[in-house]
C-alpha cells in the first residue's frame, strides 16, 4: 500500500515540477518602438544630383585624354546613405562580353559640362586598367 501511495504522489508531482520549471525557464521579451519624425524637403538643395541623372552615363579616362571608357550600371550606398562605390560596365561591343567594375567613389571627379547641365564622370585610370580590373560580383542585399 506504502508502494502504490508513493507511486501515485510521484505521479502526480511530475506535472507540478514540469509547469513550476516552464515558467522558470521561460523568457519575457518586450519591444519598444521608437518613433522618428520625419523631415521634407519641398525644393533640391545646392550641389546635390539625382541618382538616375549618373546611371547610363558615360565615365571618361584623364589618363587617355577624356576617351569613354566604361558606362555607370549603378550606385553602391552604404547605411548612413553615402555612395561609396560606382559600378561601371567595361569592355565588350553593343553589350555583349561587358563586364562591371566597382571604383570607390572617391576614385571618381564630377565636373560641371561645358553648358554647366550636367556633370562629366572623369576617373584616373584606363581603359586597359578597368577591363584587367577583378569583376564586381554582386551579392543580394537583403532590403
Amino acid at each position: 500500500m506504502k508502494m502504490i501511495k508513493s507511486a501515485v504522489i510521484g505521479t502526480l508531482m511530475v506535472p507540478a515540477f514540469m509547469l513550476a520549471a516552464g515558467n522558470v525557464s521561460a523568457e519575457e521579451t518586450t519591444s519598444t518602438t521608437v518613433e522618428v519624425e520625419a523631415t521634407y524637403l519641398t525644393s533640391v538643395p545646392e550641389n546635390v544630383f539625382y541618382s538616375d541623372s549618373l546611371k547610363g552615363h558615360h565615365v571618361k579616362s584623364t589618363v587617355e585624354d577624356d576617351e569613354n571608357i566604361g558606362t555607370i550600371h549603378d550606385l553602391i550606398i552604404d547605411e548612413s546613405g553615402q555612395v561609396t562605390a560606382v559600378i561601371i560596365g567595361v569592355g565588350g561591343f553593343l553589350g555583349m562580353g561587358e563586364k562591371d567594375v566597382a571604383i570607390e567613389w572617391d576614385s571618381l571627379e564630377l565636373i560641371w559640362d561645358a553648358e554647366g547641365n550636367k556633370y562629366d564622370v572623369r576617373v584616373n585610370a584606363s581603359k586597359e586598367a578597368l577591363e584587367e580590373a577583378a569583376e564586381f560580383e554582386r551579392d543580394e542585399v537583403d532590403a
